[in-house]
């Protein structure tokens, strides 16, 4: 091959990653929206409670050019449909493991943020075949013996902006998100109530069954993994505290444990590139994956 046509291929590749396309997918009569670039080796991007897939604009094409990079919009949220249904971790997770087949990807690495880690570990210990890696980004975790919060003072009060439905709540909302306020301007404010908005049904659901623990994992369950695991947290998560990947870490067998600085309960989004380099390096087949937390 000239050296001409391996330059023609190479630029072939770089400019085919950094193509994002726009698709749909029918499952159980249902539509799921999802974003996709790149190829090799699948990674499924899965957004928390009241986002959609757009969640990961700062880490699609980055990651697509290692990967291939399905950002989806989870049933219930974004441009996927939004059936009337009591939702929970558990339906999400069987929705994405028919999505996969309907797509025809047999075992995928998945990375979750916030609720979308929930749903990529609840994937994980109930699919195990269909799961090559894990990220659990401020999120993810398995039921306290503790009862359940009886929805007064300050938790009670995040799951109210959290379902925000004017642009107070939904500014509140966002500076418990960001670690650095200022990232918080009136067009993300008002983005982000439409989005809510169009979920609104969706996230109270969730918020009675995760009350009521529907779609929950146990201790057992989560001990019982044996998926190569990276636990991610923003050090200033205000939203989840940073003592939720503490616990994850010592529950999962031979998981990492990486703090990101800076960063709050979004860190894909604060400190994106960090987030990026991270995660390709722990999604790459030549990774040694017997790293120990810290």
């Amino acid at each position: 091959m000239t050296r001409r046509a391996i330059l023609f291929c190479l630029i072939t590749a770089s400019l085919a990653a950094q193509t994002v396309t726009e698709k749909d997918a029918v499952v159980l009569g249902f539509k799921l929206h999802y974003r996709e670039a790149g190829s090799g080796a699948p990674v499924i991007l899965l957004h928390g409670l009241g986002g959609d897939g757009s969640r990961w604009a700062p880490n699609i094409v980055p990651l697509a050019r290692e990967f291939r990079v399905i950002a989806l919009d989870q049933i219930g949220f974004g441009e996927s449909d939004k059936p009337l249904a009591n939702y929970h971790t558990g339906m999400l997770a069987e929705f994405l493991v028919r999505f996969l087949g309907k797509i025809g990807i047999e075992k995928a690495s998945l990375v979750g943020n916030s609720m979308g880690a929930g749903v990529a570990l609840y994937t994980g210990v109930h699919c195990p075949g269909l799961v090559d890696r894990l990220v659990l980004a401020d999120g993810g975790g398995y039921r306290r013996a503790a009862a359940a919060s009886n929805g007064q003072g300050r938790d009670g009060h995040v799951r109210q902006i959290q379902n925000g439905v004017t642009s107070e709540e939904t500014r509140e909302f966002l500076r418990i998100m960001f670690h650095n306020k200022a990232l918080v301007t009136d067009w993300m404010v008002e983005d982000n109530l439409t989005l809510r908005l169009r979920s609104a049904y969706t996230i109270g659901k969730i918020q009675e069954s995760g009350e009521k623990g529907l779609g929950s994992l146990t201790e057992e369950e989560v001990r019982a993994l044996r998926i190569p695991t990276l636990i991610l947290w923003g050090r200033y998560d205000e939203l989840a505290n940073p003592e939720g990947a503490d616990r994850l870490a010592a529950a999962i067998p031979g998981s990492r444990k990486v703090l990101i600085d800076d960063a709050g309960h979004m860190p894909q989004l604060e400190k994106s590139e960090e987030f990026n380099r991270i995660v390709a390096e722990f999604l790459r087949p030549s990774r040694n994956v017997s790293s120990r937390p810290n």
